[in-house]
């Protein structure tokens, strides 16, 4: 709204006029109330940033290896005793029909093996992805990305591919000097308001994987005539969880003290005939604290619905 001069030399009074000015609309995958929980902190949103991998899968299983015998030292018994050695886990799961070797047993024997080789593409997959996340941040001049979120996928028709996609909001705080590098959270704004309330801010995003092979036993390949609990299936989930929980605290180790907001997903990709591998992903949040006092809690009006 600017002035306009009347050649008549009468005041019209203020009027509204255009100005050419840089216009620009930050996109955000942000809910209203996100959006207004980060604006109270002081945040605004600059852009939706993405980044994404595609990676060959690398895995010391594979589908040929899957007629290999078991026993007497070779083959899948043979490879088991250096992964235990190693520290690995590796578990053999028997035929349940209590079949003697030789009788049809060697199709309903089974075993868990951890594959760390597999483990570390993953992990080399989510780095990569949420490093061009972290760039495109950089470009936007942002302080920092909230309510990341993380996927995996096998792509369709292209065997051991798998594609990686890190996404989130790129926010900025007005005034304050750039970062080197701009902070990763997967908290939504309530949980950043409130991790800031508490005197922490996110020191980087912590990421663990654990995968273990599982090529089941007549139990856990679900035939009918075998009787029992299974006991294979729930090992192989329990030893991925672990190992993606050693991963989640080292790096977060690395980068603050503490890690919250940890999210868990489990997942089964890459399957050989029955044979499948069992991956855990975590994701959380490592934090440093700015503050050692908080900020009081502030009461809430309570209203009672009782006549």
């Amino acid at each position: 709204m600017t002035k306009v001069d009347d050649p008549s030399g009468q005041d019209p009074g203020p009027q509204f006029r255009a100005v050419a000015r840089a216009r620009r609309s930050p996109t955000s995958d942000l809910s209203v109330a996100q959006a207004a929980a980060l604006r109270r902190v002081g945040l605004s949103p600059v852009g939706f940033v993405m980044g994404t991998s595609v990676m060959q899968l690398s895995a010391m299983f594979t589908g040929n290896m899957m007629g290999a015998p078991i026993g007497g030292g070779a083959g899948w018994g043979g490879m088991l005793t250096p992964l235990r050695t190693r520290g690995e886990y590796a578990q053999s799961f028997p035929c349940a029909h209590g079949l003697a070797w030789g009788a049809g047993a060697t199709e309903h024997y089974g075993f868990n093996a951890e594959d760390t080789l597999l483990t570390g593409t993953v992990m080399d997959g989510y780095r990569l992805a949420l490093g061009r996340l972290q760039q495109e941040a950089i470009d936007l001049g942002a302080h920092g990305v909230v309510g990341v979120d993380i996927s995996f996928e096998q792509l369709l028709g292209a065997a051991g591919t798998a594609t990686f996609l890190a996404k989130g909001t790129a926010v900025v705080h007005p005034g304050s000097d750039p970062l080197q590098t701009p902070f990763l959270t997967n908290a939504s704004g309530q949980s950043f308001e409130r991790l800031v309330g508490l005197g922490f801010v996110p020191a980087g995003l912590a990421v663990g994987a654990g995968i273990v092979f599982v090529k089941p036993n007549c139990v856990a390949s679900g035939n009918l005539s075998a009787v029992g609990p299974n006991r294979q299936i729930p090992e192989a989930i329990g030893a991925a969880r672990s190992r993606a929980r050693q991963w989640l605290a080292s790096t977060g180790h690395t980068m603050g003290e503490g890690v919250v907001q940890t999210q868990w997903s489990d997942s089964r990709f890459s399957r050989y005939g029955e044979s499948w591998y069992q991956m855990a992903l975590a994701v959380g949040t490592a934090v440093r604290r700015f503050r050692s006092s908080t900020e009081p809690l502030v009461p809430r009006p309570v209203v009672s619905l009782r006549p």
